[in-house]
């Protein structure tokens, strides 16, 4: 009787979980470890530095400022050189080719970020569907974003060149956005670097005054208010921060149609969506696979490579291809 309230609590709970599922789970985890390899350093008692070269720039969405971790995100050093008035040629094309090559497989496969919003979409609460309009709508907040981070650090990086003076007053009038780059919008930011410095600075506090290192200053609040709806929206819609707000989703989106490696569908087994559609049920991103052509979808570049929609099609009409 219990375990059924509970189930009607948290709705159907689905067990089942296939090859390729277990297998990506296992490669998130020892991806999470070797990116945050200061887990294990601490609780071995061990030496990893040999691990520093190999996680100094990463094709995700990575902060510089993680404890955990030696090495920061590609989309970070794009912005910090463009900050520091220098374009960074090299970073940009090695992003390019990485996702020409692999598409959005680090997104789906590797990013701590992504692994820790699907740990959030395990726990056992029924899973929402965003309206399709609104869905569309939010998907373009993330460009927004990109496009805002560009007005701010183009004028910085350039004045840092042709005007000094300039560039000194306008940086201090940034503020600790000068200092962050993209921090403010990134959810890896938050969870590895503001939320621990935030629980660290209330549990010094005096008794009584927990609740100052929050309210002290408007942006803390605001940001801790903000990302913990964030979260919370992580559970019920898989993926949230991914699909709406990530810079580097953002980026790698406007790439990812031109990569070699794709998925697409058999147009002799596939037979529709009036008879089947599973492969739109299970995609946590929402992409309207069955809207795009026969040869390859992407969903715009909102594709993960997850591969749920090919885990779970009935009549083995989704195909992994490199052409």
């Amino acid at each position: 009787m219990v375990l059924l309230s509970l189930k009607d609590s948290f709705g159907k709970l689905n067990v089942k979980v296939g090859k390729i599922t277990v297998f990506r789970r296992l490669v998130q985890l020892t991806a999470f470890l070797l990116i945050n390899y200061v887990i294990i350093e601490v609780v071995f008692a061990i030496n990893l530095i040999a691990f520093d070269p190999y996680v100094r720039i990463l094709p995700i969405l990575n902060s510089p400022r993680n404890s955990l971790s030696r090495g920061a995100g590609f989309t970070e050093y794009v912005f910090y050189f463009i900050a520091e008035g220098t374009f960074p040629f090299f970073i940009l094309a090695v992003f390019i080719l990485i996702i020409l090559i692999s598409n959005r497989l680090f997104c789906g496969w590797i990013c701590p970020i992504g692994t820790i919003q699907d740990i959030l979409a395990i726990l056992p609460y029924r899973k929402k569907k965003m309206n399709m309009d609104t869905h569309k709508t939010l998907l373009n907040t993330k460009y927004l974003i990109v496009i805002l981070l560009l007005i701010i650090f183009v004028p910085l990086g350039w004045s840092k060149i042709m005007n000094p003076a300039f560039y000194n007053n306008y940086k201090e009038n940034l503020g600790p956005w000068a200092k962050q780059d993209i921090g403010f919008f990134s959810l890896s930011e938050f969870i590895f670097v503001f939320f621990p410095n935030l629980m660290s600075e209330i549990w010094n506090s005096r008794e009584g005054d927990m609740l100052k290192p929050i309210f002290s200053n408007g942006w803390v609040a605001v940001l801790l208010f903000v990302y913990l709806i964030i979260i919370l929206l992580a559970v019920f819609y898989p993926r949230f921060y991914c699909r709406y707000l990530c810079p580097y989703g953002a980026i790698a989106a406007a790439i990812s149609d031109y990569s070699l490696l794709k998925l697409g569908r058999n147009p002799v087994r596939c037979v529709g969506r009036v008879e089947c559609g599973i492969c739109e049920k299970v995609c946590p991103k929402q992409v309207r696979v069955l809207d795009e052509p026969f040869e390859f979808f992407t969903g715009k570049g909102e594709c993960d490579m997850c591969m749920k929609c090919k885990e779970k099609c009935p009549y083995k009409a989704i195909n992994l291809k490199f052409v």
